[in-house]
């Protein structure tokens, strides 16, 4: 089997912020992302999460279930992103730090907004069943008595090409 080649690009901070902006702009509010977190004792955990919100490289994501991603941010606050953007059959891993929001006013706000995505998707859900004539099986999606914000300081980048390879890498 051949080893691929990792091929690290130097960017200056402008190009930086340029691929950050739009790898951050495709992760608008309601998507889905796979979070990967790891015990202490080395037992991963991947589990999606939704985005609730994005600004410069902090990703803010809902956790409803609170299981074993919060037990593993609680030992080991590193966590790993991925997600693929299908237009351009590009894989993206973001890695980073975490805070865990549980209560205060940064948390509130987020909370709202977590509510209109809620609503929004519910919507969206809606009209594609009558566009398509399909009845899909109703969701459940209310907002829980219980949930977290995970508050995500992006600080590495890595683009995976269509071809495999590991095309960039850029530490922020």
């Amino acid at each position: 089997m051949e080893k691929r080649k990792k091929s690290i690009e130097k960017i200056t901070p402008a190009e930086q912020e340029r691929i950050l902006k739009n790898l951050l702009t495709f992760l608008s509010k309601g998507k889905f992302v796979n979070v990967a977190t790891c015990s202490l004792e080395r037992m991963p955990n991947v589990a999606p999460k939704l985005v609730a919100k994005v600004e410069k490289n902090i990703i803010y994501l809902v956790d409803y279930v609170m299981g074993r991603s919060y037990s593993n941010l609680k030992e080991n606050p590193r966590v790993s992103l991925s997600f693929i953007d299908n237009r351009r059959l590009t894989g993206y891993q973001l890695n980073g730090s975490v805070d865990i929001l549980e209560k205060g006013e940064e948390f509130q706000k987020l909370a709202e907004e977590f509510q209109e995505i809620k609503t929004n998707l519910t919507v969206e859900r809606i009209l594609l069943n009558m566009r398509t004539g399909k009845k899909e099986e109703p969701i459940e999606f209310f907002l829980p008595e219980k949930f977290l914000i995970l508050k995500v300081k992006v600080i590495e980048v890595v683009e995976i090409a269509s071809s495999g390879g590991l095309k960039s890498k850029i530490s922020i």
